[in-house]
């Protein structure tokens, strides 16, 4: 039977303990550990590796630990359940930008959390846990993380091109040995362009992004703003490695309706 293992970061001792024991007493479910602060918690959650992180909002470190977490590959993450005395459309737009799975408000009695983490915790967390591979949808929401944290305008085509470029490059790292033959034909044909177009936005959207970052893109190492082919193969490398993937493994195509 699998032991759910629930990692809780909140600075109300009375509720933490009252949950402890609770959770302790449910079958199926294990408790990794609980802490008052929020400060250094990606560092705990990496090396616990917990299936649930019950979260409180106002601890002073939250949204930090929040930003952390959101950079690990999405099956590295715990399901992650926010609690908050204070609700907003703002608070809960940047929850779900920081990948925060539910979010509850409090006061919420211990018996009805119990109840939720049972139905709907649970479930999140293994039905990631137990997929032999990555989804179409895994690696598509890894190539958007990936490129929106490098700061890529989402509004220019060379967004598009890119993502789609990636993806090729995971599924058959020989097209990017010929970009000019076989990937930016293939991207231009789906989008009813040139491929000299396709170069051309793909270049654009690279500087844009570079400019953002001051020059320089966190996570790589690239000493000049890299160029098209360098920049691709780079990131299918690095989703093929956080997300396990190796040479032989199928790979959805990219002209899935997975991008519309």
């Amino acid at each position: 039977m699998h032991i759910t293992q629930v990692m809780i970061a909140d600075s109300d001792t009375e509720f933490t303990h009252l949950l402890c024991r609770a959770l302790r007493a449910t079958e199926g479910f294990a408790v990794s550990g609980s802490y008052q602060t929020a400060t250094g918690l990606e560092a705990v959650v990496r090396d616990t590796n917990p299936d649930i992180l019950l979260l409180d909002l106002m601890l002073p470190d939250a949204f930090t630990a929040l930003r952390e977490l959101n950079t690990r590959p999405e099956r590295q993450r715990p399901c992650i359940f926010a609690l908050s005395s204070f609700v907003s459309a703002e608070l809960s737009a940047e929850c779900d930008r920081l990948g925060v799975n539910f979010f509850l408000r409090k006061p919420v009695s211990i018996s009805s959390l119990v109840d939720i983490l049972s139905h709907y915790g649970t479930a999140a967390r293994l039905s990631l846990s137990h997929s032999k591979t990555p989804t179409q949808y895994d690696i598509v929401l890894q190539i958007r993380h990936l490129l929106n944290n490098l700061q890529f305008p989402a509004h220019v085509m060379g967004y598009r091109y890119l993502r789609d470029g990636i993806l090729m490059t995971i599924e058959d790292p020989a097209v990017a040995d010929s970009v000019t033959k076989l990937l930016y034909p293939a991207i231009a044909k789906k989008y009813s362009t040139t491929w000299t177009s396709v170069e051309r936005d793909m270049r654009n959207a690279v500087s844009i992004a570079w400019k953002r970052c001051g020059d320089s893109f966190p996570g790589c190492n690239f000493s000049r703003r890299p160029a098209n082919r360098e920049f691709i193969l780079t990131l299918a490398d690095r989703i093929r490695y956080e997300l396990h993937l190796d040479l032989c493994a199928d790979v959805p195509s990219p002209h899935s309706d997975v991008f519309l």
